[in-house]
């Protein structure tokens, strides 16, 4: 039953196919047509267009030669003994006129060939007096009866008068000679005709009537303009172009063109048949075509029905088994999740999901062998490590997932860190050679019912968080990492608004001397949202640092210190400097510096009244623009300080190479003074250096009066922390100045 609906289905699908395909070869042969005539009115239409170029030039020539012509017969000083035979006889000869003659104001015309008549009562003599060239019509030769084209043009006198009229008869069969085309094989003509249809100049051809003077009074064009839509066209100046019937020949296109010259029309006629004839040609050509189809698709179909059941198997295969790992894939294995999540009443399971740090270095340096061939490595090694009931498989490039038992985080991540030492101790590609760095994300499953795309999607979150991490490599997410995404998701959404309504505000917490006077003031920036709880620092700075926001915050605390140091001055205040941090976006930008002196030159701040925080922990590729815009900077007259000096391996040769005025010191040498024997002759050290490098050290941390007491007997000067005073308002800086002091 199943192979007789099999066959049904693929014989009606065949039908169906036949069906399609003959109507499409019926539209293409429609269309095919349609496009042939299109392209031969327009080649039609260029033919008279091109003939109308050629005739326009040969007149206009003929024209010049007969101005040339009275040029020269205007230097005459007389026109006795008629001075002007033998230059006419010339003129004909050269250019191959039929005949030339000078006609007297009187109109008497004297002919080349030694004839002499009268033409006064002609239209071209009397355009001619005028002063005017012109062109007639066909008109009978008064000499030998044949039909001409005359040209004139005036002989002008040096007074400006007319002296004659200069002529040549054209004979209008070497104007038909002229627009004689061999197009479509010799069956297109071409016709000259004025408005009314008078034939001016027909090209040689055996398709048309020689005897009718009037190509609408023709006895083969009966059917030429039966709405006299032509004749309108051609009275109006206007082009286009007609099909008409002819008996003896069919169906023909004309083409009429303004030649403009007088009324003149070019007219270029071909029969229909010829563009028929390619049409047939092209018809049998795609009915063979058509015919070639329908038999391999036929055989193909009847193929591709004994093939089916043998590539089923294969098709499921390249649809659910990873092409590397020979695994199941994440379709296959995220509907396995979903399946074994549901039919499990309490399920203890976590979905992991892990990557390699800069696997593409990897795939780079060894190429697709030795990268698919560590791939295949950790897949094996999580076939090892699954137990029975558990799933994994490979998503995407080097990011795995495995759905696994979870009793507690704790045994999961011990587990997980198993896994771990395994693949990035015994990989194929050596450790010594390369040093795997992995970084996992866990999504406790919470709800069942969750699709397993969201759970590998939170899994990627958390892994997120500790990617590239070299120590903590197993992230989990919870409601408090939700709740934090949520956070970090509500603050970026927020930031821009917040920055329009000036939401954020500056806290200033003093630098003082020994004698506890305030000599800076460090900034800090807060988040106050109109109607809502502030926000931490700790909360959006990171946010603003990994989206690159934290560069325009710079601006804006930037123009807020400008603000309250003109505000300070303006007070009687004293001149204490404001230290601003900056961040490593603000060191990429080309404007930084720009903006900085806009400001203070806004707010006629002097550039020294700011301190500029630089940070010790600045990558090598960033060294060098650091130190363009520090020495740009300084020599601005900004003062420069270096944030959280013996922190990491860079700060002793940022020392060494930045025109820097200030070291802020580690908070830690400060708290470990008194409880660590080493920390104070480093101290002692760094002052000594200071002072040999002319920088003022400030010392941070300090929580205590010992350790402000220690500090003065090594040689510090200036000092920060929380026993300086905490963030504050910078208007209560000076207010609570003596209080401070004296509370400590």
């Amino acid at each position: 039953m199943k192979i007789s609906k099999s066959v049904f289905r693929a014989l009606w699908i065949f039908t169906i196919c036949v069906f399609v395909l003959g109507a499409g070869t019926f539209l293409y042969i429609h269309h095919l047509r349609a496009a042939l005539n299109a392209e031969l009115a327009a080649y039609l239409d260029e033919v008279a267009r091109q003939g109308v170029k050629t005739l326009n030039s040969q007149i206009q020539g003929d024209l010049n030669s007969l101005k040339s012509a009275a040029a020269a017969i205007s230097t005459y000083r007389t026109l006795e003994n008629k001075p002007w035979t033998e230059l006419l006889q010339e003129e004909t000869r050269h250019n191959a006129f039929k005949r030339m003659a000078f006609v007297l104001p009187d109109g008497v015309a004297y002919l080349s060939d030694g004839f002499l008549i009268d033409l006064s009562h002609r239209d071209y003599f009397q355009q001619g007096l005028k002063g005017q060239s012109a062109v007639s019509g066909p008109l009978t030769d008064a000499v030998d009866q044949g039909t001409a084209v005359i040209l004139s043009v005036p002989v002008p006198a040096q007074d400006g008068s007319v002296r004659g009229v200069l002529i040549a008869a054209q004979p209008t069969d070497m104007y038909g000679g002229l627009i004689a085309a061999d197009s479509f094989d010799g069956e297109g003509y071409s016709l000259i005709v004025q408005a009314d249809g008078d034939k001016v100049a027909v090209s040689p051809s055996s398709h048309t009537d020689h005897s009718a003077s009037n190509i609408f009074q023709s006895s083969i064009n009966k059917n030429l303009d039966p709405d006299g839509k032509m004749r309108r066209d051609m009275q109006a100046g206007r082009s286009g172009m007609l099909r008409f019937f002819r008996p003896e020949e069919g169906w023909l296109y004309v083409s009429y063109v303004p030649v403009g010259i007088n009324d003149w029309y070019f007219l270029s006629i071909v029969p229909e048949k010829v563009a028929l004839q390619k049409t047939k040609n092209l018809f049998a050509l795609s009915l063979i075509l058509s015919g070639t189809v329908f038999v391999v698709f036929a055989a193909l179909l009847i193929f591709i029905g004994i093939q089916s059941r043998r590539t089923y198997a294969a098709l499921y295969r390249a649809a659910y088994t990873d092409p590397v790992t020979r695994a199941p894939n994440w379709a296959k294995t995220s509907q396995e999740i979903t399946d074994l999540l549901t039919n499990t009443e309490t399920p203890h399971y976590a979905l992991a999901a892990f990557d390699i740090n800069k696997f593409k270095l990897i795939h780079d340096r060894l190429g697709y062998p030795k990268a698919n061939e560590l791939l295949s490595f950790i897949a094996s090694a999580l076939a090892e490590e699954t137990k029975p009931g558990e799933l994994f498989c490979r998503v995407e490039a080097d990011l795995f997932a495995l759905l696994l038992y979870m009793q507690s985080p704790e045994e999961l991540k011990n587990r997980l860190e198993i896994l771990n030492e395994k693949i990035v101790n015994s990989h194929p590609l050596g450790k010594g050679r390369f040093q795997l760095i992995l970084s996992f994300g866990v999504c406790p499953v919470t709800e069942p019912a969750l699709p397993a795309e969201d759970l590998l999607l939170r899994a990627v979150m958390a892994h997120d968080r500790v990617k590239g991490n070299y120590h903590d490599i197993i992230a989990f997410y919870d409601e408090h990492f939700h709740r934090r995404l949520t956070q970090e998701q509500t603050v970026e959404n927020d930031m821009e608004e917040a920055l329009s309504k000036k939401e954020f505000s500056m806290l200033l917490s003093p630098v003082r001397d020994m004698d506890k006077y305030p000599v800076a003031a460090e900034s800090r920036p807060t988040w106050n949202p109109s109607g809502k709880t502030p926000i931490e620092p700790g909360l959006f700075l990171p946010v603003f640092i990994r989206n690159g926001f934290i560069a325009r915050l710079d601006t804006y605390m930037a123009e807020e210190a400008c603000r309250t140091l003109k505000r300070w001055r303006e007070e009687k205040q004293p001149p204490v400097p404001i230290a601003l941090n900056v961040s490593a976006a603000s060191l990429r930008s080309p404007y930084f510096s720009s903006v900085l002196l806009q400001l203070t030159r806004q707010y006629e701040i002097a550039p020294s009244q700011l301190i500029l925080q630089l940070p010790s922990q600045t990558a090598l590729s960033d060294l060098p623009l650091l130190r363009q815009l520090a020495e740009r900077l300084h020599g601005e007259g900004f003062k420069l300080a270096l944030n959280h000096f013996g922190r990491g391996t860079v700060s002793l040769d940022l020392i060494q190479t930045l025109p820097l005025d200030m070291v802020k010191m580690e908070g830690e040498f400060s708290r470990d003074l008194g409880n660590n024997s080493k920390t104070a002759p480093i101290i002692s050290a760094f002052i000594r250096m200071a002072e040999e490098l002319n920088l003022q050290l400030i010392f941070d941390g300090v929580k205590n009066g010992r350790q402000l007491e220690l500090l003065r007997e090594l040689g510090a000067r200036w000092w920060t922390g929380p026993y300086a005073g905490e963030a504050q308002p910078p208007d209560a800086l000076f207010h609570s100045t003596t209080d401070t002091a004296s509370g400590q």
